[in-house]
């Protein structure tokens, strides 16, 4: 089967209702829908069940609807990895989960680094013994935290867009086996290893 040349609604039917698909033409439909964002509608429904709001989470956090799309993709290769068929589910009802696990377990992290981020001004406070955290808003809690997203995020757009795909995925602890493997490259992550060093050198003098 030619997948590329397949609809979108050929695709989704596969992924949505077909327990049994065989593990190889289920992974290359995945994979062709990725290409095509087709999980994209389902990472925003999935991000919205456990988030809520995008305006919060921009406001609170400094992330962006894209940085969600990201972490949800990655979620859906790894979804791919775990899938079993013919255990009654289908693919895209096992992906949701684990998209929405990842989901948890990022705003489990951000909420963490919050409370760190609280924790170092606790000590601090006003001739009049008010703690300096009653006179501000909850977001300057997480300033360091957010500066240092925008620091990296103006090194990582000095890189081209192969280049800042791969530090991206890197810097979610893919190794450069599975990055390759993602980003459809031939050949192994070793080819990949001088294009990662050649991204780290142009961020460190741009530093």
């Amino acid at each position: 089967m030619k997948i590329y040349l397949a609809t979108d609604n050929q695709l989704e039917a596969i992924a949505k209702h077909d327990p049994d698909c065989s593990p190889s033409l289920l992974r290359e439909v995945v994979e062709e829908m990725l290409n095509r964002n087709l999980f994209d509608r389902m990472i925003i429904q999935c991000f919205q069940t456990v988030l809520g709001s995008l305006k919060r989470m921009n406001e609170v956090h400094s992330l962006e609807l894209e940085d969600f799309l990201q972490i949800g993709r990655t979620s859906v290769f790894e979804a791919i990895k775990k899938f079993i068929p013919g255990k009654g589910k289908a693919f895209s009802s096992f992906a949701y989960m684990v998209i929405k696990q990842k989901f948890v377990e990022c705003i489990k992290y951000l909420e963490a680094e919050k409370r760190d981020q609280r924790n170092e001004f606790r000590e601090i406070e006003t001739e009049e013994g008010l703690n300096i955290l009653d006179l501000m808003p909850s977001y300057i809690n997480i300033e360091k935290y957010v500066i240092k997203k925008i620091t990296l995020e103006n090194l990582l757009n000095k890189l081209t867009k192969r280049q800042r795909q791969i530090v991206d995925l890197f810097l979610q602890d893919y190794n450069f086996d599975e990055i390759a493997e993602i980003l459809g490259s031939k050949g192994k992550g070793r080819s990949l290893n001088k294009t990662y060093n050649d991204a780290i050198k142009k961020m460190r003098k741009g530093a």
